[in-house]
């Protein structure tokens, strides 16, 4: 009879993680991807791109934890977070999501996103191009925490010093998720 428990126990714990399914990580990447591409131009012909997206989801350090420790609403998700940032997971990438987001709609938007690269094809096309206006966006893997909410961390890279970033606290509402907060914004 205990075994059932224990299952049943292990169960109620991955509903948390049960959310974390690519239709929910595309609207939270339509969500990021709308507010940081709102001032950029759509690529066309000889356009120089300014913002790239990077392609992996990068993995969550400790540095997440550590930043969500004085916030009023993850103060009491503290030991979720830290449990999922410990947990090492397989790498991954945003292709799935983007296919999902930019398969009916959003064409404006594609215009403006384009490929996700890689660190080495950005370096790649900042050097051919020798600006140094150029950036790539860096969004890590998503953490899905109880009461609907998810936290990611945003970073921007550039070859030249400058690089900046954030955390983003997501709540999903019904159907709908929404930014609930952007905190710790840091830049070098």
């Amino acid at each position: 009879m205990s075994r059932y428990w224990v299952i049943l126990w292990a169960f109620i714990g991955l509903l948390g993680q049960a959310q974390n399914t690519p239709s929910d990580n595309a609207a939270l990447l339509k969500l990021l991807l709308n507010r940081f591409y709102a001032q950029e131009k759509p690529i066309v012909k000889n356009r120089l791109q300014l913002l790239y997206f990077y392609r992996d989801k990068a993995p969550n350090t400790l540095e997440l934890w550590d930043g969500c420790r004085n916030h009023p609403i993850l103060q009491s998700q503290l030991e979720a977070i830290k449990k999922q940032v410990q947990t090492a997971r397989p790498p991954e990438t945003w292709e799935a999501e983007f296919s999902i987001l930019f398969a009916k709609e959003h064409h404006y938007l594609k215009q403006k996103v384009q490929q996700p690269v890689t660190l080495a094809q950005f370096e790649k096309n900042t050097q051919r191009y020798g600006e140094n206006n150029q950036r790539m966006m860096i969004v890590n893997q998503p953490i899905y925490l109880d009461q609907g909410y998810c936290l990611i961390k945003v970073g921007f890279y550039r070859t030249i010093e400058h690089n900046s970033g954030s955390f983003f606290l997501f709540q999903k509402k019904g159907d709908t998720w929404q930014i609930v907060d952007e905190f710790n914004r840091w830049e070098t």
